[in-house]
């Protein structure tokens, strides 16, 4: 069995560490996969993949993948060639990721702040009309997403999808936090996994009194950095 953390950035949207940090940290984490997917571009996940083939040594397997920004909610597009423009509805996001034979998986649909436009709804009220391939039944991105998380693992079970894990992780202190679990050693035995639904989300472990710290002290750097994104995409 290996570990996938499927959702994490970098400063290429809005993350503290860049590619090349990102995949040093990842090496130290535990998983030995992780997938890139900054807010609506595809340039700092292409740059942690080139520096994982020239890093053999790290031991880590990177997915060019992206969040997007999406009418209905973030959708997180997985092994991608082409970048995916943000503000379409999520059904039509989930088609273009498809088109280029990506796996489309359902971001945090219960977190605080989903993404979604207002007059939209959001895209888990609407799951029985996007083929997503699966959802982030756990979503490791805050001391406060097991809530979201319980609720998500509610709507899995009425859904024929891959269940997720992911950190979320904006510093690469937490990458790890949260993974998916599957049968094999590389990414396409992931992408098998996630298309046939033998995936397990789990916990690396809680957070602690330290780790809320830290996060406290990112925040309003990682807000900033997202505001940024949001006026470059609007």
């Amino acid at each position: 069995m290996a570990k996938a953390d499927l959702h994490l950035h970098t400063d290429f949207s809005d993350g503290l560490h860049s590619p090349r940090q990102v995949v040093q940290s990842a090496s130290k984490s535990g998983v030995q996969i992780i997938a890139v997917t900054d807010h609506d571009t595809m340039e700092g996940a292409l740059r942690a993949k080139e520096y994982s083939l020239r890093r053999p040594d790290l031991n880590i397997q990177v997915i060019v993948g992206e969040e997007v920004s999406t009418l209905n909610g973030h959708v997180i597009g997985l092994f991608l060639t082409r970048f995916v423009p943000p503000r379409l509805s999520a059904k039509r996001t989930v088609d273009l990721i498809h088109q280029q034979s990506g796996v489309a998986i359902l971001a945090h649909p219960f977190h605080l702040y989903t993404g979604k436009n207002s007059g939209h709804p959001n895209a888990v009220e609407i799951i029985d009309q996007i083929a997503f391939d699966g959802i982030e039944t756990i979503n490791h991105g805050d001391a406060l997403s097991s809530w979201s998380n319980k609720k998500t693992d509610k709507i899995i079970k009425k859904q024929r999808l891959a269940s997720i894990g992911c950190s979320d992780a904006h510093n690469s202190r937490f990458i790890g936090m949260g993974y998916t679990e599957f049968d094999g050693t590389n990414t396409e035995d992931l992408r098998a996994a996630i298309l046939s639904r033998r995936t397990k989300p789990h916990y690396n472990r809680s957070w602690k009194i330290n780790d809320i710290l830290v996060h406290l002290r990112d925040s309003s750097s990682v807000l900033n950095r997202y505001r940024k994104v949001l006026s470059t995409t609007s």
